[in-house]
C-alpha cells in the first residue's frame, strides 16, 4: 500500500510537469503578455521570467527529497498548496488515471524534462534580459546526477534496513510462538498435577476419616492435653523460629546458586553422622545383647539352684517323715508300757520313751530351722527371679489364684466340719451303749440273790465303779473335743501343706511363663524405641519437605519473574522498533544497538534454557526424594495402625483385667462373710460342748474356749473404685486383715498345743492312776474291767497320738503358709507400683497421639482454606493474563498492519514517546493521513482519547496482576492468610512424559 500511493503521488507529480512545460512553451512564441499571463495562473508575485525556472526546479528539489523521506515513512505532499484540504480525492484521481512507477525511473524521467526545459528556455532568453549560462546547466547536471546517486544509495540502505527489520519480526514470532508453546506445556503441567493434588487429597481425606474416628476415644485426658498443648504452643514458637531461619536460608539461596552445593554438602555430613550413629546404636544393641545372654544364664543358674535347694527340701521332708515314724514308734512302746502294768520297769522305760521324743523333738525342731533356712533361701532366688518378671498380667493371675485358694480352704472347711459333726455325734452315741452294758452287768448279781453284805458292797463298787467310769467319760468327752479340735486344725494344716506343695509347682511351671514374658516386654520395648526413632526420622523429613516447598515456591516466583522479565524485554524490542521506523537518521546505530541487544537476548535466552535443564535436573531428584517420603509416609502410616491396634488390644485386656479384679474382689467379699459365719458356727458349737460337758474335777486342763468379745471381721468391698491406686490400696488393707487373722489363728492354735501337751500329760497320770486302781479292784473284789472300756480307752488313746502327730505336721505347714503369704504380700507391695506406672506412661502415650492428631487435623484444615484462596488468586491470575494476551495480540496485529502500510503512521511519534514512553504502535486509518507542508514540518496533531485508552486498560490489567502476584508473594498482606508470618506459596510438581516439570500450585 505505501509503495502505490507514493508512486501515485509521483505520478501526479509528473502530471504537473508535464502542465508546466505545456504551460512554458508558448512562451517561447508569443513573449511577455503570455508570461505574464503564466505567472497570473500560477499565483506569483511579480517576478521576472528567468526567475520561475529556478523556484520550479526548488519545488521539484523538494519532491524528491519529499519522496526520498516518504520511502522511509512519510507521507508524501502535493505541489500545489491548496489541495492539502482534500488530498484523499486526488490520490484517488491520480491513481486512477496514471501507472505507478519505480522511484529511480521517475528521477530519470524527470532529470530529462528538466533537461528538456532548460534547453527550451535557453533560446528565447538568448536575446532576453536573463539569459542563463552554460556553466550553470552543467553544474544543475552534475547536480542531478549526485541526487541520482545518493537516491540509489538510500534506496540500497532503506532495502536492507527493512531486510533487518523483517528478520527482527521473525524473530519476535519465533518468540511469540515459544512463549505461547511454554504457555500450553505449563497449562498442561499445571493440569496434570492438579489431578495428582486431587489423588492426594482423597488419600488425605481418607486418613481425615480414619482420624475423625479415632478423635472421640481421644476426650477423656483434658488435663493431659492441655500440658500438651503448653508443649505444643512451646514447640510452635520452635517452629516459628526455625521458620524464619528458613526464610533467612530461602532468601540466600535466592541469591547464590553456590549455597545448593554447600548445602548438599551438609546433607552428606549429615547422612555420615547419622551413619555413624547407627554404628553405635549397633554396638550399643550387641553390647544389650551380651548383658541380656549374661542375665538369662544367670537366671538359669538361679533356677539351677533353686531345682537343687528344692531337692534337698524333699529330702528334709522324707527325714522328717521317717522322725515322724520313729516318734509314732515311740508312742507305741509308750502305750505298751503303759498297758503292761506288771513290768517292774515301766516307768524307767516310759522316762526312757519320753526322753527319746524330746530328742526327737529337739531333732525336729532342728529339721525345721535348717528348712526355714532353706526356704528363706529358695524365697531370696524367686525374690531374684520374680524381681526381673513383673507384669500386670501376673498379678491378677496371683490375686485369682489367692481367691480359687480361698474357696478351696473354703470347701476344705466345711467338710472338716461336716465329719466333725459326724464325729460328735458317734461320741455322743457311745456312753448311751456303755450305761446299758453297766446296766446288764449290775442286774445278772441281783437276780442270783446274794446277801445283803454282798449286795452292800457290790452296790459301792458299782458306785465306785460308777464314779470311775464317770470320771472317765468326762476326761473322754474332754479329751474328743481336744481331739476334735487337734483333728480339725490338723486337717487344715495338712489342706494347707498341700495347696503350699501346689503353689510351688506352679511357681516353678510360671517361672517358664516369666522368662518368656521377660523376652517379650524386651522385644516390645525394641520395638516401641524403633517406632520412636522412626517418628523422629519422620518429623525431620517433614520438615526438609518443608524447606523443599519453600524452595520451589521461590523457584517459581523466580519463573514468573524471568517471563515477566523476558515480556519486559519483548516490549522493549518493540519500542525500539517502532523508534526505527520514527527516526530514519539514526537506523543505523539503532540497528547496530537492536543487534547487540538481539546477541545478548540469544545469550540470555541460551542461559535460561541452561538454568532450566539445571532446574529440571534439580526436580527430577525432589521428585525421587519425595517418592521416597512417601513411602516412608505410607510405612509410617502402618506403623500408626499397628499401635492403634495394640492400644486397642490394650484397652481390652485392661477391661478384662478390670472384670478379673471385680470378680475376684466379689469372691473376697463372699470367702469373709462365709469365714465369718464359720466362725461364729465354731464358736457357737465350742460354746455348747462347753455347756453340755463340763469337768466336774479340776484335773488341770483348761478348756480352749473361743472370747466373743472378739470383733468379727468383715470386709466391705466398696461398688466404684475411683482409680487403680484405691484399689490396690483397697486389696493390699484386706491382704494385710487377712493376715493379721491369721496371725491370731496361728496363738489360738499355739494355745490349744499347749493346752494338748498339759492335757497328755494329764491323761497319762490319770491311766497310771487309773491301773493301779483297776489292780487294786481286781486284787480286792477279784473282778476285771470290761473289755469294751478298756479298748474304747486304747482307740482313743490311738486317735490321740495320730492328732498329735497330724498336729505337728499341721504346724510346720502353717509356718510355711505364713511365710509364703509375706513373700505374697510383698510381690504385691511392688508390682502396685509398677501398675501405677504403667497406666501413666500410658496415659501420657494417649495424650501424645492426641495431640498429634488433633495438630494433624488442624494443619490439613489450614492447607485446605489456603488452596481454595489460591485457586481463587490464581483464576483471576489466569483471567488478567488471558486479558492481556488479547490485548497484545491485538496491538501484534495492528502493528503488523503498520509495517505492511508505512503511510498510514502520522508524525505523532514523537509525542507519544514523550508521553510517558507508552508503547504506541500507531493504529491509524488510511484516511486520517497527515499532510506534509514544506514550510511547517514540526507540527503535530494531537493525540485521540480512543489511542489512550487502551493503555489505561492495559495499565489497569497490568497494576491488578502485579497486585495478586504480591498477594500470592506475600499472603501476609491479604486479609484472611492462614499461613500466619510464612508468606510461601505450597506447590507440588513432578515430571510429565516429556521430562518437564509441572508446578501445580495448592
Amino acid at each position: 500500500m505505501a509503495d502505490e500511493t507514493r508512486q501515485s503521488k509521483l505520478a501526479s507529480a509528473k502530471k504537473k510537469l508535464k502542465e508546466y512545460q505545456q504551460k512554458n512553451t508558448p512562451l517561447v512564441n508569443t513573449g511577455t503578455k503570455k508570461k505574464r499571463k503564466v505567472k497570473e495562473e500560477s499565483g506569483q508575485d511579480s517576478l521576472s521570467n528567468d526567475r520561475h525556472s529556478p523556484d520550479n526546479i526548488k519545488d521539484l528539489l523538494k519532491v524528491l527529497v519529499s519522496d526520498l523521506s516518504h520511502s522511509n515513512g512519510v507521507a508524501l505532499p502535493s505541489l500545489d498548496r491548496n489541495q492539502g484540504s482534500a488530498p484523499g480525492g486526488d490520490l484517488n484521481e491520480n491513481s486512477e488515471e496514471n501507472k505507478p512507477l519505480s522511484s529511480t525511473e521517475s528521477l530519470r524521467q524527470l532529470s530529462q524534462q528538466l533537461n528538456g526545459l532548460l534547453s527550451q528556455s535557453s533560446s528565447p532568453y538568448i536575446n532576453g534580459d536573463s539569459a542563463i549560462m552554460p556553466t550553470n546547466e552543467k553544474e544543475l547536471e552534475t547536480r542531478n546526477q549526485e541526487l541520482a546517486a545518493a537516491l540509489d544509495s538510500s534506496t540500497l540502505e532503506n532495502t536492507q534496513l527493512s531486510a533487518k527489520i523483517d528478520e527482527l519480526t521473525k524473530q519476535t514470532q519465533d518468540l511469540t510462538d515459544q512463549l505461547s508453546k511454554e504457555r500450553k506445556d505449563f497449562e498442561q503441567k499445571f493440569i496434570k498435577d492438579q489431578a495428582a493434588m486431587r489423588e492426594q487429597l482423597q488419600v488425605h481425606i481418607q486418613t481425615i476419616g480414619i482420624l475423625v474416628s479415632d478423635k472421640s476415644e481421644l476426650q477423656t485426658a483434658l488435663s493431659h492435653t492441655q500440658q500438651a498443648a503448653r508443649q505444643k504452643s512451646g514447640e510452635v514458637e520452635e517452629l516459628s523460629s526455625r521458620f524464619q531461619a528458613s526464610r533467612q536460608r530461602v532468601a540466600e539461596l535466592e541469591r547464590t546458586l553456590s549455597s545448593v552445593s554447600s548445602q548438599q554438602k551438609q546433607h552428606e555430613k549429615y547422612s555420615k553422622d547419622l551413619e555413624k550413629e547407627r554404628d553405635s546404636l549397633k554396638i550399643e544393641v550387641y553390647r544389650l545383647n551380651k548383658i541380656y545372654e549374661e542375665v538369662k544364664q544367670e537366671s538359669s543358674e538361679l533356677s539351677e539352684q533353686l531345682r537343687l535347694r528344692l531337692l534337698e527340701n524333699s529330702t528334709m521332708k522324707m527325714n522328717i517323715d521317717e522322725l515322724n515314724k520313729k516318734l509314732e514308734m515311740a508312742d507305741l512302746m509308750i502305750q505298751q508300757f503303759s498297758s503292761q502294768s506288771q513290768s517292774p520297769d515301766a516307768s524307767q522305760q516310759l522316762h526312757m520313751a519320753m526322753e527319746e521324743k524330746i530328742q526327737l523333738e529337739s531333732q525336729m525342731s532342728q529339721l525345721m530351722e535348717s528348712i526355714e533356712k532353706l526356704k528363706a533361701e529358695r524365697d531370696q532366688y524367686a525374690m531374684q527371679i520374680q524381681e526381673d518378671g513383673k507384669i500386670w498380667k501376673q498379678r491378677t493371675e496371683q490375686l485369682i489364684s489367692q481367691v480359687k485358694a480361698l474357696s478351696e480352704e473354703k470347701e476344705n472347711s466345711l467338710t472338716q466340719i461336716q465329719e466333725l459333726e459326724a464325729l460328735v455325734l458317734e461320741l455322743q452315741n457311745r456312753p448311751v451303749t456303755m450305761l446299758s452294758q453297766e446296766s446288764a452287768v449290775q442286774a445278772a448279781p441281783q437276780e442270783r440273790g446274794h446277801t445283803e453284805e454282798e449286795t452292800n458292797a457290790l452296790g459301792e463298787q458299782v458306785r465306785a465303779l460308777q464314779q470311775e467310769k464317770d470320771d472317765i467319760g468326762v476326761q473322754l468327752q474332754t479329751q474328743i473335743r481336744d481331739n476334735e479340735q487337734l483333728s480339725r486344725l490338723c486337717q487344715e494344716q495338712e489342706d494347707r501343706l498341700l495347696e503350699l506343695e501346689r503353689t510351688v509347682q506352679r511357681f516353678n511351671d510360671e517361672n517358664v511363663d516369666r522368662q518368656q514374658i521377660l523376652e517379650d516386654m524386651q522385644s516390645d520395648k525394641a520395638t516401641i524405641s524403633r517406632a520412636l526413632a522412626q517418628n523422629r526420622e519422620l518429623k525431620e523429613q517433614l520438615a526438609e519437605l518443608q524447606n523443599g516447598f519453600v524452595k520451589l515456591t521461590n523457584e517459581n516466583l523466580e519463573l514468573t519473574n524471568g517471563l515477566q522479565s523476558e515480556q519486559h524485554v519483548k516490549k522493549e524490542l518493540v519500542k525500539k522498533m517502532s523508534k526505527l521506523q520514527e527516526d530514519l537518521h539514526e537506523v543505523k546505530e539503532q540497528m547496530e544497538v537492536k543487534v547487540a541487544e538481539a546477541k545478548t537476548l540469544h545469550d540470555q535466552r541460551d542461559q535460561y534454557f541452561t538454568h532450566l535443564q539445571q532446574y529440571t535436573t534439580a526436580y527430577q531428584q525432589l521428585a525421587i526424594e519425595r517418592e521416597d517420603l512417601h513411602k516412608q509416609y505410607l510405612i509410617q502410616t502402618q506403623l500408626m495402625d499397628r499401635l492403634h491396634h495394640e492400644e486397642v488390644q490394650g484397652k481390652a485386656q485392661l477391661e478384662i483385667s478390670q472384670q478379673e479384679l471385680q470378680q475376684a474382689k466379689d469372691n473376697l467379699a463372699r470367702l469373709s462373710m462365709e469365714n465369718e459365719e464359720l466362725k461364729e458356727e465354731l464358736g457357737k458349737r465350742e460354746n455348747v460342748n462347753l455347756s453340755t460337758l463340763p469337768r466336774d474335777q479340776g484335773d488341770g486342763v483348761e478348756s480352749s474356749t473361743v472370747s466373743e468379745g472378739k470383733q468379727n471381721s468383715q470386709i466391705i468391698i466398696p461398688e466404684d473404685f475411683e482409680s487403680r491406686e484405691e484399689m490396690v490400696a483397697f486389696l493390699t488393707s484386706t491382704l494385710s486383715q487377712l493376715q493379721r487373722e491369721r496371725d491370731e489363728i496361728a496363738l489360738q492354735l499355739k494355745e490349744q498345743k499347749r493346752q494338748h501337751q498339759a492335757a497328755i500329760q494329764q491323761a497319762v497320770h490319770l491311766r497310771s492312776e487309773q491301773q493301779l486302781h483297776t489292780m487294786a479292784v481286781t486284787d480286792a473284789s477279784g473282778s476285771t474291767v470290761p473289755i469294751e472300756i478298756h479298748e474304747a480307752l486304747r482307740t482313743s488313746m490311738e486317735k490321740l497320738q495320730a492328732r498329735f502327730i497330724e498336729m505337728m505336721q499341721a504346724n510346720v505347714e502353717l509356718k510355711e503358709r505364713v511365710e509364703e503369704l509375706e513373700h505374697r504380700c510383698i510381690q504385691l507391695s511392688g508390682e502396685t507400683d509398677t501398675i501405677g506406672e504403667y497406666i501413666a506412661l500410658y496415659q501420657n502415650q494417649r495424650a501424645i497421639m492426641k495431640q498429634r492428631h488433633f495438630e494433624k487435623e488442624e494443619y490439613i484444615s489450614r492447607l485446605a482454606k489456603e488452596k481454595e484462596e489460591m485457586k481463587v488468586k490464581l483464576s483471576e491470575l489466569q483471567n488478567l493474563v488471558m486479558q492481556v494476551v488479547t490485548e497484545r495480540n491485538e496491538w501484534y496485529n495492528k502493528f503488523l498492519q503498520s509495517q505492511q502500510n508505512p503511510d498510514l503512521i502520522a508524525g505523532n511519534v514523537e509525542s507519544s514517546i514523550s508521553a510517558e514512553r507508552r508503547i504506541e504502535l500507531n493504529a491509524t486509518d488510511g484516511g486520517e493521513m497527515a499532510d506534509i507542508s514544506l514550510m511547517d514540518e514540526n507540527e503535530v496533531p494531537p493525540q485521540s482519547d480512543e489511542e489512550r485508552k487502551p493503555h489505561h486498560q492495559e495499565d489497569a490489567t497490568t497494576q491488578q496482576i502485579m497486585q495478586l502476584l504480591q498477594e500470592i508473594q506475600n499472603p501476609q498482606a491479604g486479609p484472611s492468610s492462614f499461613l500466619g508470618e510464612n508468606p510461601c506459596v505450597p506447590f507440588f510438581y513432578r515430571l510429565d512424559e516429556k521430562d518437564e516439570i509441572k508446578i501445580m500450585v495448592i
